[in-house]
């Protein structure tokens, strides 16, 4: 449970500091933040692969034993459950790699800069206990 409040909260920060920076969250004006926000494109990954429950993140250890649990009692719910889980993954890939490594904005690059310190230290504690294993 401590994962499910971790992992969102570091992907709704990194939305925070796009909208901070740019006052829209509509994803036809991100793109290309690779270039310019490479510290922020790092951290939105990583809570991206926590968000998919991949290996090595503390949202996997939660997740695997549930899906086993599911599908040894009700295979039929576990496989609805399985498939929402592969479809919420493909949406985060997708929505990743529009924003970050999609179509570059050269009208909106100006106004891109990466977190200063003070956006990456408050980052910290989210990265340490959503996306590493404990």
């Amino acid at each position: 449970m401590l994962s499910h409040g971790l992992v969102p909260s570091a992907l709704f920060l990194c939305v925070c500091v796009l909208y901070d920076r740019h006052k829209t969250r509509l994803v036809r004006y991100y793109g290309g933040l690779v270039s310019t926000m490479r510290n922020l494109s790092t951290i939105s990954f990583s809570s991206t692969l926590a968000n998919m429950s991949s290996l090595g993140t503390s949202s996997f250890i939660g997740e695997f034993p549930i899906s086993v649990g599911a599908f040894q009692r009700n295979s039929f719910v576990a496989t609805l459950a399985t498939l929402g889980m592969i479809l919420g993954a493909m949406y985060s890939l997708w929505l990743y790699n529009r924003v970050v490594s999609g179509n570059l904005k050269p009208d909106f690059l100006h106004k891109f800069s990466d977190p200063n310190g003070r956006e990456v230290s408050i980052f910290i504690p989210f990265l340490v206990g959503g996306a590493t294993v404990r």
